[in-house]
């Protein structure tokens, strides 16, 4: 059961929401690294305490000498008492706080931000994007007390996914998403308008990976993300999370030592090449579909009718989409292109790019 927020309510243009459960430990140095921001606007936190027992509400009170802190301490229960529940009701409330020209800003209890990654985040919406998303990063102190294994995958990952983004824009440029840019968007660094969060109707209903559905249902409407490399937070490399997917599991695999495999440098070109040709059919319209679907079906290696169902979407962000789905669901995708140790696909990658 939820309490009615003793705390200031007054709208503010900006609102950063983070859903917590028994976070006592990692929240002070969270909240602490926001009151620390410089050259933001105004801006509200909303602590969201989900079935606390630890004394994370009080925790969150403490900082209203430094913050402009609403807290909300609340039981959900059933399904929307994990995580997926929790962000949405944070978001919710922060949306509701922020009023309709307001922008919300989500991140997690146990991550610290840079002193002007709220500034950062806010460029690109000031610039006219619909959303922004900025790096997440291990704190260092905690990526050195990896085991090799987990630390020497992690640091090839990384590399990996931003050689990968940065073959991506070669191939497939988005004007308002160009290089340099990154690869990730999840809930410990992501900001949104409200408008944009009402019009895709906010968190979508999943079991998990709300973050991830979040952003997908932005693209699949149309609306502008851009991944801002210069707003950076830096979360925990706690094996124990708190999400069924998520980070922690994420180090857990990699710390088992087993051969980490993604995309080839081969296939994340292809893939590339194909989403750029695909924009380019949708943006010529409806009559050029019927032609353009047999070149586009080579490179998605799909039907064409498939393709030419993707190009009658009503947006692009859904033709894309769909494309996608036609293309795993034929099956040739994975006979052409087999993943490969992140290692090669690096290497690859990194070959591409000498050409770039």
């Amino acid at each position: 059961m939820t309490r009615p927020p003793a705390a200031p309510c007054e709208p503010v243009p900006v609102v950063v929401a983070i859903p917590a459960r028994d976070e006592a430990a990692w929240l002070p140095g969270t909240l602490a690294a926001l009151a620390a921001q410089v050259g933001a606007p105004a801006f509200g936190v909303l602590v969201l305490a989900n079935n606390c027992t630890d004394g994370t509400a009080d925790v969150a009170r403490a900082f209203r000498d430094r913050l402009k802190v609403r807290v909300v301490d609340c039981a959900l229960t059933g399904a929307e008492a994990g995580v997926v529940g929790a962000r949405r009701r944070a978001l919710d409330l922060a949306a509701g706080w922020a009023g309709p020209d307001g922008v919300i800003v989500s991140t997690d209890a146990d991550t610290c931000a840079a002193p002007d990654w709220l500034a950062q985040m806010l460029v690109p919406l000031r610039d006219g994007a619909d959303a922004a998303a900025g790096r997440i990063l291990l704190r260092a102190h905690e990526r050195a007390a990896l085991t090799e294994a987990a630390r020497r995958t992690h640091l090839y990952d990384l590399a990996y996914r931003l050689a990968a983004s940065r073959v991506e824009a070669h191939f497939d440029p988005v004007a308002h998403d160009p290089w340099p840019r990154h690869a990730q968007h999840f809930g410990a660094s992501l900001a949104l308008t409200v408008r944009a969060y009402r019009q895709v109707g906010g968190v979508p209903d999943v079991t998990a990976l709300e973050d991830v559905a979040l952003v997908r249902a932005l693209q699949r409407a149309d609306l502008t993300l851009r991944h801002t490399p210069h707003a950076r937070v830096y979360t925990s490399a706690r094996r124990c999370g708190r999400v069924g997917v998520g980070l922690s599991t994420q180090l857990g695999e990699w710390a088992s030592g087993r051969v980490w495999t993604v995309p080839g440098g081969q296939e994340v070109a292809a893939l590339a090449r194909a989403q750029a040709a695909l924009r380019r059919a949708y943006a010529a319209g409806p009559g050029h579909a019927a032609c353009a679907a047999r070149s586009l079906a080579a490179l998605w290696l799909t039907s064409i009718p498939a393709l030419r169902a993707a190009l009658r979407s009503p947006t692009l962000g859904e033709a894309l989409e769909r494309a996608h789905a036609a293309r795993l669901a034929a099956g040739w995708w994975g006979v052409t292109f087999r993943p490969v140790p992140v290692e090669r696909a690096l290497a690859e990658l990194r070959g591409a790019l000498e050409h770039v």
